[in-house]
């Protein structure tokens, strides 16, 4: 049977005293914990002593004994089994800063797990009681998400919302983990990324204030003008398009109907641009909080904006989805079939001769309604699909704005313990009766660091894949 000592680095064996640690017995093997580099002359939690040389039971079974003023170190078993003993040393500040056991891969092995959460344990048990308003924080940030998730059906649509949630959760999470003694490289970088936001939040109102007569104006201007462009384009799309042959009736049908959303929502600008220019400072007061607080705000003014585009795209994305349904639904007919719902499966059918003619005739008019309506859902999806890209960069900004990992890169680039994670054992050659080894904490590669101590929350909002983006406009579903 083999046994390990963790020593740390440093430990003094110049006085007598008792040693403080912990034991562990596995199945194979022991370990000796020494998580001080001083002794004691009085301790409850200890795994041996220093001093001269006494008899074993003094101290009792599963206990070491170190010689003063040396490190010969002996091991007082319960039985009389020969073992081979490994004496194991390492920084004891280097796994304090750095506690493997919550590292997210867990790859470090039980042995040096149990002793850096023994040791981070010791640390936060340094670190006092916390106050009483830390724990009726924690109460309130509770029930506050409890308050979210019953209106996630409201807030999934409003980012400046979504991202509060978010922030919510982030605290949460913060000091749940501080309650149990989980202080890591993420907490401090999670920190330092909402300094870093609240700093550019503040200059960011100081430059919307200072230019705020600009911003209106050029925000005028530019609505106008898409709504200005857009109606042109639909005057394009009335006539004959790249000398498309399209259904006349149709074609103007569908094109008034869209010029009256259009007019209805360049009135609602013109409405909004004095409550816009006397509300500015409003809309503003969100960056105080930070300035990711501010682009989920520009992410709902962009949507608001856009939102005749879209109201658009549902009805184009509607019409176009209920003409491909009716066309496969009534393809069937010429190979004799028809869906079953109540097996929902495809059956075989015998049709009359008047329901062929109805069939036929229904299907021949959407086919050639269809590239009318193909035509104007290909426009508009093209305009969702620009809006949300830029709607979806606004929002990696806001997650990487509120999360920057410039902590992590900082600590990364000093190289410094606290991001450390991979363990490296060397050979110590040395003349000791007992074998020797060092265990090191080596530094992480930054892509290693950055996925192991950055935190990001799941939240209600979500961004589609670009599979299930070209499944809908295939198929005509809403994005």
């Amino acid at each position: 049977m083999n046994t390990l000592i963790f020593i740390p680095n440093g430990f003094s064996t110049e006085k007598s005293g008792f040693i403080e640690g912990f034991y562990k017995d596995h199945s194979y093997f022991e370990v000796y914990y020494i998580t001080k580099t001083r002794v004691f002359s009085v301790c409850k939690n200890h795994i041996g002593y220093v001093g001269k040389i006494i008899n074993g039971d003094f101290l009792g079974k599963k206990t070491i004994f170190v010689e003063r003023g040396t490190k010969n170190i002996q091991v007082n078993h319960d039985s009389e089994i020969a073992r081979s003993v490994t004496e194991v040393y390492y920084d004891i500040e280097e796994f304090k800063m750095n506690n493997l056991s919550y590292c997210k891969d867990g790859d470090s092995g039980v042995v040096l797990n149990d002793l850096s959460e023994k040791l981070a344990d010791s640390l936060h048990k340094t670190n006092g009681n916390k106050h009483w308003l830390y724990h009726w924080w924690l109460i309130l940030v509770n029930l506050l998400i409890k308050i979210f998730s019953k209106l996630r059906s409201v807030i999934k649509n409003c980012a400046i919302l979504t991202h509060i949630e978010s922030n919510i959760k982030t605290t949460s999470w913060f000091l749940s983990s501080l309650e149990q003694g989980k202080y890591t490289p993420t907490h401090s970088n999670i920190c330092f990324a909402k300094l870093i936001d609240l700093t550019l939040g503040l200059i960011f109102f100081y430059l919307g204030q200072k230019f705020k007569c600009d911003i209106i104006s050029q925000f005028h201007f530019v609505s106008q003008d898409f709504v200005t462009h857009l109606r042109k384009l639909l005057i394009y799309l009335m006539g004959s398009p790249i000398g498309l042959k399209l259904n006349y009736a149709f074609n103007h049908s569908l094109g008034k109907f869209f010029f009256y959303h259009i007019n209805l929502w360049r009135v609602f600008l013109q409405a909004m641009q004095p409550l816009l220019e006397a509300n500015f400072t409003i809309l503003l007061l969100p960056a105080l909080l930070g300035l990711s607080y501010q682009i989920a705000v520009i992410c709902d003014i962009i949507s608001l904006a856009t939102f005749h585009t879209y109201c658009i795209y549902v009805y184009a994305a509607r019409l176009y989805s209920l003409q491909i349904k009716g066309l496969t639904t009534l393809s069937r007919l010429f190979i004799g079939r028809k869906y079953n719902p109540l097996r929902n499966r495809v059956d075989s059918c015998n049709y009359s001769s008047t329901q062929l003619f109805i069939g036929t005739l229904g299907f021949t008019i959407l086919l050639f309604l269809l590239p009318t309506t193909l035509m104007y859902y290909t426009v508009f999806v093209a305009f969702r699909l620009a809006t949300l890209g830029v709607y979806t960069v606004f929002n990696k900004l806001k997650n990487w704005v509120s999360n920057i990992p410039l902590y992590i890169f900082v600590m990364w680039v000093l190289r410094s313990s606290s991001i450390a994670g991979t363990p490296h054992l060397s050979w110590i050659a040395g003349v000791s009766k007992n074998a020797q080894i060092t265990v090191k904490l080596a530094p992480l590669s930054l892509g290693e660091s950055l996925h192991r101590f950055s935190h990001t929350v799941k939240c209600c909002e979500g961004s589609l894949s670009f599979g299930t983006i070209v499944t809908h406009v295939f198929s005509g579903q809403r994005m």
